[in-house]
């Protein structure tokens, strides 16, 4: 009998920790490289053994290794999917500094030689910190792991199943990412425009000036100037697009309420 209780009990420890590994494996800021392993592994546990009192015991354990590494597959894919989606923020944000890198031309080195580490990406590491920032700031965390407890409750343990509301959402969420990175260049990418055309027509109009030239150095400074008049505006965006992929992750945990 006690042999059964620790099976049972060891079973559903190791489906609900597959579970949470999912989003520590996958999701902004629980994922980063700058957190040790160890310390992703540790609180993967710690987080499992405080979920165990608040959930029973599957009434089906699934029976022999096949179904049992399905189930945890499954598992798996729950956090997972919540932890991409959360991330979904980061990719918009970095997909918008990478067009706004490109055009004031400081991501050349990118272009010119794509696989070496030393290639500069600061704008890139910028709006990536601005963006960890702002989803730390709003609670991204705490309502990402919040979203993963919560389908403890909206999913019994190894009963994943496809759902197409699911597969709605993801398609979903990846045009607020888009639609997020279209507006944090916007600025930058109008303005170069605006800037561009008119060197066009002063070279035009006076040949001897090689404005040309200088276009480089001038497209820069005017991108700098509009990154610091535009950050609060970026700031918000990146606020908003973490609250719109938070609220939608949560209809879809809880399409009752």
């Amino acid at each position: 009998m006690q042999s059964t209780v620790t099976t049972a009990w060891a079973v559903k420890l190791l489906v609900v920790l597959m579970r949470l590994a999912g989003i520590f494996a996958v999701g902004p800021v629980l994922s980063h490289t700058a957190v040790p392993a160890r310390v992703r592994y540790f609180m993967a546990v710690v987080m499992s053994l405080a979920v165990m009192g608040r959930i029973s015991v599957p009434s089906a354990v699934p029976a022999g290794w096949g179904r049992l590494l399905a189930g945890l597959g499954g598992e798996l894919l729950i956090g997972a999917a919540i932890g991409w989606a959360a991330a979904l923020v980061f990719v918009g944000v970095e997909l918008g500094a990478v067009h706004v890198g490109r055009q004031m031309g400081v991501s050349l080195g990118e272009v010119f030689d794509p696989v070496s580490p030393a290639a500069p990406r600061g704008v890139r590491q910028f709006f990536r910190l601005l963006a960890v920032v702002v989803f730390l700031g709003v609670g991204g965390h705490r309502a990402m792991i919040g979203g993963l407890l919560e389908t403890f409750r909206a999913v019994p343990l190894t009963g994943f199943a496809r759902a197409p509301a699911a597969a709605e959402t993801m398609i979903s969420l990846l045009s607020v990412s888009f639609v997020l990175a279209l507006k944090v260049a916007a600025p930058v990418l109008i303005a170069l425009l605006l800037a561009s055309a008119a060197m066009g027509l002063l070279q035009r109009s006076l040949p001897q000036c090689h404005i040309l030239s200088m276009g480089l150095p001038i497209r820069a400074l005017a991108a700098l100037a509009i990154l610091a008049v535009s950050l609060a505006a970026i700031t918000g965006l990146v606020e908003s697009g973490t609250t719109i992929v938070l609220e939608r992750m949560g209809e879809t945990i809880r399409p009752g309420q």
